[in-house]
């Protein structure tokens, strides 16, 4: 049995379940938005799991700081201005989904 949920219920689920320190409301919001996008894509129906997504996804204040995580610092180094770079580099690695405030990746 599915069930449909707007934004507000994806965001609300990680809050009812405990996991509302995972994520900001803005990585949610944009997280749902993927999500969304993605089953429209691929006509597939994805299953509401919070526990799951937070194994899955990670939230970081930028691409650069989710890049190092990952061994980037090989190609940059501690150079601020590679953001541009990074942002390349995790898309050649894994999925992205960018917001005001940072981005979140698929975790490999």
């Amino acid at each position: 049995m599915k069930q449909t949920v707007t934004s507000y219920q994806f965001v609300d689920s990680f809050r009812a379940c405990g996991r509302e320190s995972q994520f900001t409301r803005a990585a949610l919001f944009a997280l749902f938005d993927y999500l969304e996008s993605y089953e429209e894509d691929c006509g597939v129906e994805l299953e509401l799991d919070p526990a799951g997504i937070c194994c899955e996804w990670a939230e970081h204040p930028s691409a650069l700081a989710a890049a190092k995580e990952y061994g980037f610092d090989e190609v940059c180094g501690d150079d601020a201005d590679c953001e541009p770079e990074a942002l390349d580099w995790l898309r050649n690695h894994t999925q992205v989904v960018e917001f005001e405030g940072g981005v979140v990746v698929q975790m490999f």
